[in-house]
């Protein structure tokens, strides 16, 4: 080998070296730049990884937060009711102001005096001096039950004092198995100066009611309504219908659907229906089972 060709070869050498030494450097680089972003992108999930710790924190001390408030709103430290006497007739209560392991004492009955608050309401309306059945007769009662909604609901009758017990065993039993009744007021909250009319006015509210000094709707005998003796229960769906000669129904109250007494409806009365099994095992009688005429919603029960 001539000098030239040493030369040549030992010059390919360092140009094989230098291109070593440059690819070594470039894949130390590449290492380095590699390392960087993971440790910037492991840097960024540490980040982002404690932002959501801290998101998940304060999400579960709201939560936290939240829960003690319901259960505080479930659960009040308020005393229940003790009775309905600061109740009004109307007024939908929550469940958790109720004693329901002692729901007796929102069944009660009062006593009717002239000059009180209940009579004002009555006097020269569905009450007025007469021969036939005085305050000392009759009972004013103030109760619960629920209403079309679900909702409980402070309800009011007055009925004839013979059957207290017979009205607070029965609305009683009736709120226990949540038997809807949608209202239940004083007839003369619906007065419109006569007792046949005003019964009509609250018929047409679909309220439930009782005692009214007035005649009987097809005869001008008084009604059992007027010695506190008969009550009206949800009386849209338990129509009062009389029929004619050829069978046609005479009078019906708005909706004539009711008729059809085999209508899928919870509010409609027959004979398995609650409501009349707890007034026909106490000695009522049911107008739904009279030929003519039929009156569904009421129930009364003669001296």
């Amino acid at each position: 080998m001539n000098r030239k060709e040493e030369q040549m070869k030992k010059k390919a050498g360092y140009v094989r070296d230098i291109i070593l030494i440059v690819i070594c450097l470039l894949l130390i680089l590449l290492g380095v730049v590699l390392a960087a972003a993971l440790w910037k992108q492991q840097s960024r999930h540490e980040a982002e990884k404690k932002q959501w710790e801290q998101k998940e924190k304060k999400y579960e001390k709201q939560l936290k937060k939240l829960r003690k408030q319901q259960k505080e709103k479930a659960q009040p430290t308020a005393q229940y009711l003790e009775n309905l006497d600061n109740s009004n007739p109307g007024d939908v209560l929550e469940p958790y102001v109720l004693d329901m392991e002692d729901i007796s004492r929102y069944f009660s009955a009062y006593e009717i005096v002239e000059g009180d608050p209940v009579y004002q309401r009555i006097n020269e309306k569905s009450y007025r001096q007469n021969q036939d059945i005085g305050l000392d007769e009759l009972t004013y009662f103030k109760m619960l039950h629920y209403n079309f909604d679900g909702e409980i609901q402070v309800g009011e009758l007055i009925m004839n004092s013979a059957l207290k017990e017979d009205v607070l065993e029965i609305f009683q039993e009736l709120f226990e198995h949540q038997y809807q009744i949608q209202s239940m007021y004083l007839v003369d909250n619906y007065w419109t100066g006569d007792g046949i009319t005003s019964d009509s006015s609250s018929i047409d509210q679909n309220n439930t009611s009782a005692f009214n000094y007035r005649q009987s709707t097809a005869s001008a005998e008084l009604s059992n309504h007027a010695f506190g003796r008969a009550i009206d229960i949800n009386p849209l769906q338990n129509p009062y219908i009389w029929y004619n000669e050829d069978g046609t129904p005479d009078e019906y109250y708005r909706d004539e659907k009711y008729m059809d007494r085999s209508l899928d409806d919870p509010h409609i009365i027959d004979h398995d229906d609650l409501c009349c099994r707890l007034f026909l095992e106490r000695g009522f009688t049911w107008g739904g089972d009279w030929v003519n005429p039929i009156d569904y919603q009421h129930f009364e029960k003669r001296e």
